[in-house]
């Protein structure tokens, strides 16, 4: 089994095939503030909760000076299931050694590299509970108040594969 994925900058909700992601990507748009490139957190992550709830998760990035890290924010019922854990104030960086982080840091570091939203997708996902799964997420780039990239908003979608 191969477990290759792909990464790919999202330009329009049109680069997405989940109908919900699709929901998020223009809540996040309708988000953004006149006159700034990225929504403030505070003001998207209602509205996300509202369209993705259980498979929504977010995380404030930390340690800019150096490699950034990333610390949990809000994790839905069903993100923590299919992760087995709840990273809910934890740096992400405590779970590395688990296969699937090396995954998610990627994700995570092209959004903070990139400031600009990313699909990741793979056909034949194994979670941490052994299931076998096809897997679609959004990550997208939150701003804290003064405007400025501070952390990642997405939601992950799995289906048995």
């Amino acid at each position: 089994m191969s477990d290759a994925f792909t990464l790919d900058p999202v330009e329009r909700r049109d680069d997405l095939r989940h109908p919900r992601l699709r929901l998020l990507y223009d809540a996040w748009a309708s988000a953004i503030l006149p006159g700034h490139d990225l929504p403030p957190i505070d003001r998207l992550l209602p509205t996300a909760q509202a369209v993705l709830d259980d498979d929504l998760w977010c995380l404030d990035i930390v340690g800019w000076g150096g490699r950034p890290d990333y610390v949990g924010r809000y994790f839905g019922r069903n993100t923590i299931t299919n992760y087995g854990i709840d990273p809910t104030g934890r740096s992400i960086s405590d779970f590395a050694r688990q296969p699937v982080f090396a995954r998610i840091m990627r994700v995570l570091g092209a959004v903070a590299a990139s400031g600009r939203p990313q699909r990741f997708a793979a056909e034949q996902s194994v979670m941490s509970d052994g299931r076998l799964l096809e897997v679609e997420a959004l990550a997208l780039p939150v701003a804290d108040a003064d405007g400025g990239l501070s952390g990642v908003l997405g939601a992950t979608t799995a289906r048995p594969a």
